[in-house]
């Protein structure tokens, strides 16, 4: 089976500002599913311990028989379903008749990042993410993004763009992955596992540097990526 076949077979979670998303692939088996998911409980406890979780149908047709299973071994986990989106509004009739809160597709905030007196395009957009990254968490943007929250160890996050987190990176973070080395990383700390920018990769500096401790920026400098304290006059 091919990479992008074997993505399609697989419950996918993702973190978003308002929770955690469990995908559930469209085609593949129910038995097939739940063994996933019961995989995902056993090996990521911490993740969705406590979580407000919805279950994505987005790409799937929900079926109650499948959802009553499926909220049966997630309650057994402690964790609570909030609501259960879906692509269509037929199905999302569907499943307010069945008494659940229904949501559609994963909703996007999107804002415009301009810097002022930019000759920048004006329809630029940036994902806006207001939540703190667990292990094993993961946030992807094609564009620019802006994360209200931390960036924990064994989280991560990857943009086409700038990458901006108003908290402090403990975690891995990945700016300009198409190739981008005009992207920066800025955050209120930088204390990361790794850095990306591009095709280049640095870890933090020892613990003595005390820059770490300010808001700081990281940025591509002579074919490396240089962490420094950020400054407001900085362009």
């Amino acid at each position: 089976m091919l990479d992008g076949q074997r993505a399609e077979a697989a419950v996918r979670v993702r973190g978003t500002q308002d929770g955690v998303r469990l995908l559930l692939p469209p085609t593949v088996p129910f038995a097939t599913v739940l063994a996933q998911v019961q995989d995902l409980l056993e090996t990521r406890p911490t993740f969705f311990h406590g979580s407000a979780l919805t279950l994505d149908f987005t790409e799937r047709e929900p079926q109650l028989n499948e959802i009553v299973t499926l909220q049966q071994v997630l309650d057994a986990r402690g964790v609570r379903v909030q609501a259960i989106s879906a692509g269509t509004a037929e199905y999302r009739e569907r499943l307010a008749r069945w008494g659940y809160r229904t949501e559609g597709a994963e909703p996007v905030r999107r804002l415009r990042l301009i810097a002022p007196g930019s000759d920048e395009e004006t329809d630029g957009k940036a994902t806006y993410v207001r939540r703190t990254l667990r292990s094993g968490m993961a946030v992807e943007a094609a564009g620019h993004l802006v994360l209200l929250g931390d960036v924990n160890p064994g989280a991560l996050v990857v943009a086409g763009g700038d990458v901006l987190v108003w908290g402090v990176v403990r975690g891995t973070v990945h700016a300009g992955r198409n190739g981008d080395t005009e992207a920066v990383i800025a955050a209120l700390r930088l204390a990361p596992m790794q850095l990306r920018i591009a095709n280049l990769v640095a870890r933090a500096p020892d613990r003595g540097a005390q820059h770490l401790d300010a808001p700081a920026l990281a940025r591509v400098a002579d074919g490396q990526i240089v962490i420094e304290p950020w400054r407001i006059e900085r362009r």
